[in-house]
């Protein structure tokens, strides 16, 4: 008889925990999501306050494999984030002021950190890492591949 009350208390914390498990991880998901968007509408409006929101701009890195004069591809790396933002914020506005840009895959690990593949138009595809920082997501690297 022990037995079956252990079981049955098992079961009941189980199925109280689970749902509080799944609604963290798509609070989560929410949240990441949101800073994604922060950073690809900020980079559009030149919005510093999106931008800085999104990224953790002390300390993210970016980078990108791009060709040289001589068609070889190498790494580039942007370690000043705040540098870039200012850069974004400055820079030209899109033609026709559209922006097209989608999440391809979330994916979160210990509820700490996360990766999102995103699609920018027809010209970059970018992997962007996140961590959890204080309770709050933010962007702390990205590298790009031009289409």
């Amino acid at each position: 008889m022990p037995r079956f009350f252990a079981v049955l208390f098992f079961a009941a914390f189980a199925s109280f925990a689970a749902p509080a498990s799944a609604q963290t991880a798509a609070s989560d998901e929410e949240a990441i999501r949101a800073v994604v968007f922060d950073y690809f509408h900020g980079q559009g409006e030149h919005s510093r306050e999106r931008l800085e929101r999104a990224f953790a701009a002390d300390d993210a890195t970016m980078v990108s494999v791009q060709p040289n004069q001589q068609g070889v591809d190498t790494l580039r790396t942007f370690r000043d984030m705040g540098d870039v933002i200012t850069t974004w914020v400055e820079g030209p506005s899109p033609a026709n002021g559209a922006r097209d840009g989608e999440i391809l895959e979330v994916h979160i690990l210990d509820g700490r950190l996360a990766t999102v593949f995103f699609r920018y138009e027809a010209r970059y595809y970018d992997a962007i890492t996140l961590a959890k920082i204080n309770g709050v997501w933010k962007i702390v690297s990205k590298a790009f591949v031009r289409q």
